[in-house]
């Protein structure tokens, strides 16, 4: 079998495998940056012409500043919203990441599928992006045993920093939680909390986990664009 018939065999071989060839052109494989990168940029702007009163909500901030995608939407847009952070010794950062912005609170806090104490590890050193719920996942980093703690921090459900923070709710949801992005996405009352987009990581969940999120938020009217490391959930506004 060769030519267009090959290939085509091997797309169904590979997609009964659970897995899909990407078409690409070679020249943007050869030349990454000139990809288009920003498209929650996009999406956001979009949904910002029938919801000019746009909130969000970020779970898992860390200083605002390292590879995080709602601080350029703040400067861009002015948008609302909470940004949430469990790790207290990276507050200053964060807080002095948005003190332009009045209308971003920082809250040091979890989410989680209750309002409780739990123990969250992270590094002796400091803070670390790196940080969850799941002490695994930070030794699957390469970071020794020994340089792990627990603290325990404060855990609260979505629902109640919205209410806590006069907020009525949440159009985008955006999860950054270090393998932990299930259990947040499967706490969800989306009646309540009613977000239009949700951009959790996938990359640190298991293929299971992974479609799970994907089916429980497709039964709520979502659907999907797929990133590197992330994907974006949308439904109509």
């Amino acid at each position: 079998m060769t030519g267009k018939s090959g290939r085509i065999a091997r797309d169904v071989f590979l997609r009964r495998l659970g897995v899909e060839r990407s078409y690409r052109p070679r020249a943007l494989f050869r030349n990454p940056n000139w990809n288009f990168a920003p498209i929650l940029n996009l999406v956001v702007a979009s949904y910002l012409r029938v919801r000019p009163d746009f909130t969000f909500l970020q779970i898992g901030a860390f200083d605002g500043i390292v590879d995080d995608p709602i601080h350029p939407l703040v400067e861009q847009f002015g948008l609302r919203g909470l940004v949430v952070e469990p790790q207290a010794s990276v507050l200053p950062t964060l807080q002095a990441s948005y003190a332009a912005y009045p209308q971003v609170r920082v809250v040091n806090a979890a989410v989680a599928d209750a309002n409780e104490t739990r123990d969250f590890y992270t590094t002796v050193g400091g803070p670390t992006r790196k940080a969850s719920f799941f002490k695994p996942q930070l030794l699957k980093h390469g970071i020794p045993e020994h340089e792990i703690q627990s603290v325990p921090v404060r855990c609260a459900t979505i629902a109640t920093l919205l209410r806590e923070h006069g907020l009525a709710r949440c159009d985008l949801l955006q999860i950054d939680a270090e393998g932990y992005d299930y259990q947040i996405i499967r706490s969800i009352d989306f009646h309540t909390v009613q977000p239009v987009i949700v951009r959790f990581e996938q990359v640190h969940l298991t293929g299971d986990a992974c479609d799970h999120c994907i089916e429980l938020l497709a039964s709520h009217g979502f659907r999907f664009i797929t990133e590197r490391r992330d994907i974006i959930a949308l439904r109509d506004p």
